[in-house]
């Protein structure tokens, strides 16, 4: 077995799987980096909650120098929010509880569809239980922790970890951090950077922070601070850190879909993905599995100059597989709904595109079999991806992911049966463009 020969079982393993962009790094040195076309190398990719561990490390900055400790108390910062009212084990959660997780809360407190402040909503919620007993992952802790940080420096945590830490260890790739509608960052899941950008922060993360984070606050945050077994998926059960998950050896950054970070640091080795697969039901496990099975004692292996080329090879055809079909089974079918779960009235089918009638406007989604075409996905702003056709005569099926400031999927399968059809659609696009998840059905009242 050689290197190359173990990254390329690995690619064979995850084929189909969702990813978008691979980069395997052995002490900071390169050995694999492909990218699954249309998908590329210079575009930001969401990292959804790989900005927790971002958080973390502006909060390790400030308690380095003095500006916090770990172990005060959070309402001590957000007065404004604090009253007689407040409950008594609120008063008591401390930095410390909201890094590990271990608030007094079983769940976010924040609506990212209802509220416009994401943070307000943490000092208002009902506690379960006391902090510092159990783990709950709790995306508000972070938000907190993240205008603490805004609050405290003046100024945006992506301008300060950009000055702070990423000119520093040389991630000089585009980034942006999204922010909620009252204008503080989205600490839990908002942050935008290219796989590179990534993977420079996962190799950081393995170092002795070199003068920028304390060695001791680094290796704390990436070392188990509590236990996490009653999780169900099961590399989720290692423990947690300060916003960093363990695994069975080492930890990792892990952020909705497949935004991964899996870091060894005995061998320095760092495994970054970006990729889509919430819609899957295994979630991303076959990343950590196929991780372990063949890369991670990848130090250990010689190279071998054949295989080598067919690593490059392989890395450069890297494709996410459109949906196949044919374009000819109907030139044109319109499905005026009768009944419906989902945001259109109506629905027409070209050879070439997709329309959905949504409140009286017809938006046009760029569609056809064996390839991806870039559109506006309906009702929303965000580009798209999308390939789909028709498996039978009766039969359509398509897949859009959104790939803009969020990345994620939509599947739609339209079935007619004589004059009438139904439509199943299968969506994960939340906060982004919600009540695309769901079933309708109506009359075929066009087709040619």
């Amino acid at each position: 077995m050689t290197r190359e020969r173990a990254i390329l079982n690995f690619l064979a393993e995850m084929e189909g799987k969702g990813l978008h962009g691979i980069l395997l790094t052995l002490r900071g040195q390169t050995l694999a980096e492909g990218y699954y076309a249309p998908f590329r190398a210079e575009a930001m990719h969401r990292l959804y909650s790989v900005s927790k561990s971002v958080v973390s490390l502006a909060v390790g900055m400030l308690a380095d120098a003095g500006r916090l400790s770990l172990d005060d108390p959070i309402v001590r910062y957000f007065p404004e929010w604090v009253d007689e009212s407040t409950s008594p084990l609120l008063r008591e959660v401390t930095l410390r509880h909201m890094l590990t997780m271990s608030t007094c809360y079983d769940r976010a407190m924040y609506s990212p569809l209802r509220d416009e402040d994401w943070t307000k909503p943490f000092f208002y919620g009902i506690p379960t239980h006391p902090a510092g007993t159990l783990f709950h992952y709790d995306t508000s802790a972070s938000q907190v922790m993240c205008a603490l940080v805004e609050r405290l420096t003046g100024e945006d945590i992506l301008s300060f970890m950009q000055r702070r830490l990423f000119d520093r260890i040389g991630m000089d790739g585009p980034k942006r951090w999204l922010r909620d509608r009252a204008g503080t960052s989205q600490g839990g899941t908002g942050l935008l950077m290219t796989l590179r950008d990534f993977s420079r922060l996962a190799n950081f993360c393995m170092s002795d922070g070199q003068g920028i984070v304390s060695e001791a606050y680094l290796r704390a945050a990436t070392s188990r601070q509590i236990p996490t077994d009653e999780r169900s998926a099961p590399e989720e059960k290692y423990g947690y850190g300060y916003q960093f998950w363990q695994m069975r050896e080492g930890f990792s950054m892990y952020g909705l879909g497949g935004q991964m970070a899996l870091c060894l640091p005995k061998a320095q080795l760092a495994l970054c993905t970006t990729g889509d697969m919430m819609l899957s039901q295994t979630g991303v496990q076959p990343i950590y599995d196929a991780f372990f099975r063949h890369l991670a004692g990848i130090e250990a292996l010689p190279s071998d100059r054949a295989d080598a080329g067919q690593l490059q090879a392989a890395l450069g055809a890297l494709r996410l597989a459109p949906l196949s079909g044919s374009a000819g089974q109907h030139k044109r079918v319109r499905i005026q709904m009768k009944e419906s779960q989902l945001p259109m009235s109506a629905m027409t089918v070209g050879e070439e595109e997709v329309i959905f009638c949504i409140d009286g406007q017809d938006w046009v989604l760029p569609c056809v079999p064996g390839a991806w075409r870039e559109g506006i996905f309906p009702g929303s702003a965000q580009a798209c991806i999308s390939s789909g056709g028709w498996e039978s005569e009766r039969r359509y099926r398509m897949h859009s992911e959104l790939c803009g400031d969020f990345v994620c999927p939509m599947e739609l399968c339209l079935t007619i049966n004589g004059s009438r059809a139904a439509l199943r659609v299968n969506g994960a696009l939340g906060e982004c463009v919600p009540g695309w998840d769901g079933l309708a059905w109506g009359e075929v009242t066009a087709e040619d």
